[in-house]
């Protein structure tokens, strides 16, 4: 983990496939979170680095927090940290993942063998899932976690 000037940075408190959490010890309740060069496929089946990602990331996320909060609408968002990292709020992540697509590639063509791979969307097709948690235990979706995360 690089050095980010002003901010103690603790144990890596939880990775995902475009994204890590740091603990943040001269602030509780907020977090690090740093986005990686990292892209993936096929459900992370896939991996490869892509330099200067992790910056059009988090200049991305950090610009719809923006949004959203001029709105007046809450976030976890507090502040950026250089070009890869933000502070945030630590609490629980809400299971949903936004995908916005330009062409068709990948596991679009699968759910919907009748489009032809490259196609371009005009406007952007929005998709929404439901994310569902893999554990060492089992390479199937958890739907036990999954279920206790949305009920409690």
């Amino acid at each position: 983990m690089e050095k980010i000037e002003g901010l103690k940075i603790g144990k890596k408190l939880n990775e995902g496939k475009t994204k890590e959490v740091y603990e943040l010890l001269d602030s509780p309740g907020q977090v690090l979170i740093k986005s990686k060069d990292q892209i993936t496929a096929g459900n992370a089946a896939r991996k490869d680095q892509m330099v200067g990602k992790a910056a059009i990331s988090t200049k991305t996320t950090v610009s719809v927090f923006k949004l959203l909060q001029d709105a007046g609408i809450k976030t976890a968002f507090e502040m950026q940290c250089g070009e890869t990292a933000f502070v945030a709020a630590n609490c629980h992540m809400i299971p949903i993942e936004w995908v916005c697509r330009r062409v068709a590639t990948g596991s679009f063509l699968k759910r919907n063998p009748g489009v032809k791979e490259g196609f371009k969307f005009l406007p952007p097709k929005m998709e929404m899932f439901l994310k569902v948690f893999v554990t060492l235990q089992s390479p199937k979706p958890d739907f036990l976690w999954l279920l206790f995360l949305l009920y409690r």
